[in-house]
């Protein structure tokens, strides 16, 4: 129990610092995030824990089930964006077909971390702890300042300040969660090597 407690509190951590930034600094909707903040999420993240352990079953590969939590719960998310919240590629046809590609790898990045970061968090290895150090070291400097510039900011820039920031922060821990495959991956073909047989 207490796994799972500390499995949707790190995952919600994650996501209501960007919740906060555009549901009630951007959107005035207290409301509105005190419901993703006390439901929403922790649905999400209920449904995350339970259903991996699922998910975990379909691949022999500690590494290979990581990822496949990192890209499933991020294409999920990336769903509920679409066809939920209306934040689909085509909702906007005459718009950058690049700023739509670079918003949509956003909100994939920030759902991934929600449902990732947890499981990285919660892991016992060496590995686990040496990336969550170096995710912290950048999230929460990072997000300060994120906070600092769109509090600060008049009220007609916020928009054009606080979602490229969030989108660039979120896409940069995807930097971070590509060492740790790369690493875990590496780790995992050197202990299946047949010189590492007995």
């Amino acid at each position: 129990m207490k796994t799972f407690a500390a499995f949707v509190g790190i995952g919600s951590f994650f996501a209501t610092v960007e919740e906060f930034l555009t549901v009630v600094v951007l959107k005035s909707d207290p409301g509105s995030y005190l419901f993703t903040l006390f439901i929403l999420f922790p649905v999400f993240l209920t449904f995350v824990y339970f259903s991996s352990k699922l998910l975990d079953r379909l691949l022999d590969n500690e590494p290979a089930r990581r990822l496949a939590h990192f890209l499933a719960y991020g294409f999920i998310g990336l769903m509920f964006e679409w066809f939920v919240i209306g934040l689909s590629p085509w909702r906007n046809p005459d718009g950058s077909p690049w700023l739509m590609l670079v918003f949509q790898v956003g909100m994939f990045s920030f759902w991934a971390t929600v449902s990732f970061a947890p499981r990285l968090f919660l892991g016992p290895r060496e590995l686990d702890r040496r990336i969550r150090r170096s995710v912290l070291r950048f999230y929460v400097p990072y997000f300060l300042l994120v906070y600092v510039v769109g509090l600060s900011v008049p009220a007609n820039l916020k928009f054009k300040t606080i979602i490229p920031l969030v989108i660039i922060g979120y896409t940069t821990l995807n930097a971070f969660y590509l060492r740790y495959f790369l690493a875990a991956f590496s780790r995992s073909a050197t202990r299946d090597s047949p010189e590492c047989q007995p």
